[in-house]
């Protein structure tokens, strides 16, 4: 087989964050200072030596990795001096992922990832930049065991408002924060510290100039939280317009992107849970939100492994067994007991009281500032407010189903609402857990464990211990499979 290289481009991605650096200061130095471009060239040649080091390295790194597609796997080799090769046979990899930047489009590169449930959680088993057709004969190799004569394409295409609705779900200051903060960096680079000063003072006037008789420090912070939420609301909805799955034999091929367009091939016997999440906010309107677990999608920053985007909750169910009939959902077999409604609701109503009392007491202390602490107050006040309510739908949420292919688990998790299908074959371990309070109610924390890439764990809270053992004991898979049941009562003696 003939052994391939990756796109030229890569030598360009070896070396950017380095190049940046070098060649910015560089060019700068050249248009702002009054020497002529040979008395610049005697004083920079040593920046421009290593500038040709870093290219050389580049050019090395592009030139030592090669690979070649066979008919069971992909071939990987590393290097010159050191050589190191690796295969990942096809039956094995979880996800392949064909990402297109819309800068690459001119150029027609593609970025190309393939995952297996047995490499590092932190980064790809397999990762180049190739052609668009080199991309498209890789996939196709790895799609064609998975796909026999007989099947046919189904396939789902969300309404664009489902897509906005879940955008404007999912979208955080956070994520927002960090772009901006990037950009921020790069242009004061570019344009230097004085940018960066002229930025702020306009903000700052800004800010004063709407201040609605707030403070300015307020209604800055207010500006930043919604700027930064626009931010990363507008990166969600380019990342996910266009949005379709399709199942195709044993595969499901996942699109989306307005202008970097995503590729996703998941294995559907890779897939290690299905999960719906919610709000209280969208529980009200019955939409659901729907992710895989799979090793591979959604393992970027900035992705998020989504099957459904958003829907009603009847049109989801049909297509749920539509594309993935595998792994269904059991209904819910035991519950929370009534004497344990007091362990959801203590510790969120705990935080409302102590957010209250330190305001108040700010109001006693302080004087003069009684506004600016009623603002923050009330701020600080909604969202614990928010999760009172949230656990407080817990009680009547949580719980765990048992059906003959699935375990299905209800909890919550700190505002989302949370059901998840685990297919029995992918559990690795189930748990049981009490602490000193729980024992008098005989109530308990129930751990699921599945493993891919390192152990994942989700919590039940405050199940009736002894319903637990009848429902997991009584299940003919956990007498014929090595997973244990593990009771872990701890006492703590002072």
């Amino acid at each position: 087989m003939k052994k391939r290289r990756s796109h030229l481009i890569n030598i360009l991605e070896n070396t950017s964050r380095f190049l940046i650096l070098l060649l910015l200061p560089l060019i700068r130095a050249l248009f702002a200072t009054q020497v002529g471009f040979y008395e610049w060239l005697s004083g920079a040649w040593f920046d421009l030596l290593v500038l040709g080091v870093i290219i050389a390295l580049g050019v090395y790194g592009w030139y030592s990795y090669t690979y070649f597609v066979s008919k069971t796997g992909i071939h990987i080799q590393k290097g010159i001096f050191f050589r190191r090769e690796w295969f990942l046979p096809f039956r094995n990899i979880s996800v392949i992922s064909v990402h297109s930047p819309w800068y690459y489009r001119p150029i027609k590169a593609v970025r190309v990832h393939a995952d297996t449930d047995g490499g590092n959680p932190r980064e790809s088993d397999f990762s180049i930049t190739v052609n668009r057709e080199l991309a498209a004969q890789l996939l196709e190799a790895a799609q064609r065991p998975l796909i026999s004569q007989k099947s046919f394409r189904r396939t789902y295409i969300p309404r664009n408002l489902y897509i906005t609705i879940f955008a404007v779900l999912t979208s955080n200051s956070l994520t927002g924060v960090l772009y901006l903060w990037a950009t921020l960096s790069q242009a004061e680079t570019v344009f230097g510290k004085s940018f960066r000063a002229e930025l702020l003072d306009t903000f700052a006037e800004l800010a004063e100039w709407q201040s609605f008789g707030l403070p300015p420090v307020f209604v800055i912070l207010a500006y930043v939280v919604l700027g930064c939420w626009l931010v990363s609301f507008l990166k969600n909805m380019e990342a996910h317009l266009r949005f379709q799955t399709s199942r195709y034999g044993q595969t499901l091929d996942i699109r989306s992107g307005l202008f970097s367009i995503r590729h996703y091939a998941v294995t559907v016997r890779r897939i290690n849970f299905l999960t719906l999440r919610q709000s209280l906010f969208t529980k009200l309107f019955g939409l659901t939100s729907v992710f895989i677990h799979c090793t591979g999608y959604g393992k970027k920053q900035e992705e998020l492994s989504v099957l459904f985007p958003s829907g009603l909750n009847r049109e989801i169910q049909t297509n749920l067994k539509l594309l993935l009939p595998e792994i269904p959902f059991a209904k819910r077999q035991i519950k929370p007991k009534l004497c344990n409604l007091s362990r959801f609701l203590i510790p969120p109503l705990s935080l409302c009281l102590v957010v209250l009392a330190v305001g108040l007491l700010a109001l006693y202390f302080i004087s003069g500032f009684d506004r600016p602490i009623i603002f923050l107050l009330i701020i600080a006040e909604i969202p614990c407010l928010w999760w009172l309510a949230v656990k407080l739908f817990a009680f009547f949420h949580t719980g765990i189903g048992v059906s003959d292919e699935v375990v299905t688990i209800y909890y919550t998790f700190l505002y989302q609402v949370i059901t998840c299908s685990i297919p029995k074959h992918k559990i690795t371990k189930i748990e049981t857990q009490q602490t000193l309070f729980q024992l008098p109610t005989k109530c308990c924390d129930v751990w699921i464990h599945t493993w891919a890439e390192g152990t994942k764990r989700q919590k039940v809270l405050n199940l009736y211990l002894p319903e637990v053992l009848e429902l997991l004991s009584s299940d003919e898979f956990f007498h014929t499979h090595v997973i244990q049941i593990e009771q872990e009562k701890k006492k703590k003696k002072r």
